[in-house]
């Protein structure tokens, strides 16, 4: 199998920070630490093109592929059912790769086109079965979840996101008007039944790896003349980017469609990775208002209702006035939309949407383009914060160079840890890790008992808004070394804990699933009871451990077994805590048929769990 040389990188950072989970075969679990190439490739592309990659993935993910399985599969090789912030709706990830020997090979549009259309009349329009379709054995295993969580409850629903993957070439040149004639073809059940279907090579899972977005290449865009030309500004910065400024600045009006053609033409978010929220539905409040601006006699209201729609990109060339049309071609280079994903989005779906396409009218609507130079990170973030600030978020990725994170990570590398904030130990080789993402869901599942929030609230991003990251991380610790070593040493405790819960899962699950069927997917829970059941022993090992900072003698932190004790203990007591919470999952009278939903719901799990966390401290300081 071919596999890049920056492509090998990625995949060994990959098994690093992510070895104490595992993943579905058939009957069998493969452990991501003794995965394969192979393996590692598919569960890698896969975590980057569903854009998760913590235990939302790994517990869901489920390879298929015959040659794991032995099961009389076809077109599919894996498949992940996932939940999302909301109890009514699950995404349905459906995997097709193709894998091969040499990188001259790429993806065919028949095989693309097999796949994606089969998945969609098995799964978005199960009226077309003719009936045999369940007779395979994955398809029948699918549909049995599906139905499992839709039953005869009304309101919920299943979206299907087809993925086709390769280690080669995704889309060639030569192919590109054939593939978007087929992804035109589903045109109308992405929009209203949220199917998609996405095409990956070698590149692409590349770029989402390493700059975690798919660039988009060249696109043109036209922008609308008056009679007299002077409907745009342009300013060019050329001789002024040695200060931060961008090289060039244009400022124009484009019709909505121009905007709606490239949301139809490009997949995953690949128009807004550098946007800091992605699409909040057409039920968030203001895109309601968009969309129904846009189809009421309102319309010609628009451009001046709108705050527009604000692009970076690398390259910007003006090209040819077209005096027919009225337009002036502009033509961008790897171009992303850092402000407008919401009204970008609204539109598309007034256009399409079976109650609202045939009341559209396209409108025009305002635009900035920034050429943004490598030299001019800093003004880039500045404009992405700034044409952002009415919905200001901070992901975990904007974070990693906060000063706090930083000081974080100088704390736990006198422990012989690396706190890997951004990537670092793809360049160190070290063998104990600590991902600053992972650490800080494990800090709020063990010292916060939050295992229902993180449940109810999947994604990395959201334990980085602002009014949670801020309780956690106050900038306070920069000037008090005690509070910041504290802080550091129960962010890597409870990492330390959530790895080794995980692992033991992985291993023992199989012995207590039937008398406790929610096991592999409570991690978080696991963690937090294991800290109240032993918080004893846990605040001695933090206080330990604080002390060896304080000592700050590196011989006696190096020869330290204090790490590998804790470790071990955890693993000593697994036992003892998975009977604790037994007992406490036998004490629920709740419905327990759906197990996603009854671990996310505060009010039949959230509430109880608190509650015998409470009673399991008391009994512990006793």
């Amino acid at each position: 199998m071919y596999i890049s040389d920056d492509i090998k990188k990625e995949l060994d950072y990959f098994k690093r920070l992510h070895e104490h989970y595992s993943i579905q075969a058939g009957e069998k679990q493969i452990s991501v630490k003794n995965a394969d190439e192979k393996i590692l490739y598919i569960l890698m592309s896969a975590s980057y093109a569903m854009d998760i990659f913590e235990e939302g993935f790994f517990e869901n993910f489920v390879l298929t592929d015959k040659a794991l399985t032995n099961k009389q599969e076809l077109l599919l090789d894996a498949y992940a059912f996932i939940e999302t912030d909301t109890a009514s709706e699950k995404h349905l990830h459906l995997f097709q790769y193709k894998l091969f020997e040499t990188e001259n090979n790429g993806a065919s549009p028949v095989e693309v086109k097999n796949f994606a259309s089969t998945m969609n009349d098995l799964f978005v329009h199960p009226e077309l079965r003719t009936g045999s379709e369940l007779n395979n054995p994955v398809f029948k295993e699918i549909d049995d979840k599906v139905s499992d969580f839709v039953g005869e409850r009304r309101g919920r629903k299943v979206k299907v996101k087809c993925h086709f993957i390769t280690n080669a070439y995704g889309i060639s040149k030569t192919n590109e008007k054939t593939f978007a004639d087929l992804f035109g073809k589903f045109v109308y059940d992405k929009q209203n039944h949220g199917f998609d279907v996405q095409v990956y090579g070698n590149k692409e899972i590349s770029e989402l790896v390493t700059d975690g977005k798919i660039k988009v290449d060249k696109e043109i865009i036209e922008v609308l003349l008056d009679a007299q030309q002077y409907s745009y500004r342009l300013e060019d910065n050329s001789k002024k980017e040695g200060v931060g400024l961008p090289g060039k600045v244009l400022i124009g009006i484009c019709n909505v469609n121009e905007l709606i053609r490239l949301q139809n033409k490009y997949h995953h978010n690949q128009l807004y990775s550098e946007n800091i929220r992605l699409y909040l539905g057409d039920r968030a409040a203001v895109n309601k208002d968009i969309i129904q601006t846009i189809i009421s006699n309102e319309s010609q209201w628009f451009p001046y209702m709108n705050n527009g729609i604000s692009i970076i990109c690398d390259g910007l060339e003006i090209g040819t006035v077209n005096q027919k049309k009225g337009t002036l071609p502009i033509e961008l280079t790897n171009l992303q939309v850092i402000n407008g994903c919401q009204t970008v989005n609204a539109l598309y779906s007034a256009k399409y949407g079976e109650d609202t396409r045939d009341k559209f009218k396209p409108s025009n609507i305002l635009i900035r383009f920034y050429q943004i130079n490598p030299s001019q990170q800093r003004f880039k973030q500045s404009v992405i914060k700034a044409t952002n600030n009415q919905n200001a978020v901070k992901t975990y990725s904007l974070l990693a160079n906060d000063p706090i994170q930083i000081e974080i990570q100088k704390v736990l590398r006198k422990l012989g840890y690396l706190y890997d904030r951004k990537g670092e130990s793809k360049q160190e080789a070290v063998e104990k890790v600590v991902s600053m993402v992972q650490a800080a869901l494990a800090y709020r599942a063990v010292f916060e008992f939050g295992g229902q929030k993180l449940r109810a609230r999947i994604g990395q991003s959201r334990v980085f808004q602002k009014e949670e990251y801020e309780r956690i991380y106050k900038n306070d610790y920069l000037e008090n070394a005690g509070d910041l070593n504290d802080l550091s040493v129960k962010l890597l405790t409870s990492a330390l804990i959530l790895d080794k819960v995980r692992d033991l899962i992985n291993e023992q699950s199989g012995q207590y699933l039937q008398k406790l069927p929610i096991i592999k997917k409570s991690a978080y829970y696991l963690s937090g009871l294991y800290y109240a059941v032993y918080k004893k022993e846990c605040e001695k090992f933090i206080t330990d451990c604080v002390e060896l900072l304080k000592e700050d003698n590196p011989a006696k932190m190096k020869h330290s077994k204090i790490f590998e004790k804790f470790i071990e203990q955890i693993g000593a007591s697994f036992v003892k805590l998975v009977n604790k919470y037994k007992e406490f999952y036998d004490s629920l009278t709740s419905d327990k048929t759906d197990i996603d939903n009854l671990l996310k719901s505060k009010e039949y799990f959230g509430k109880q769990y608190e509650e015998y966390i409470n009673l399991q401290i008391k009994n512990s300081e006793k």
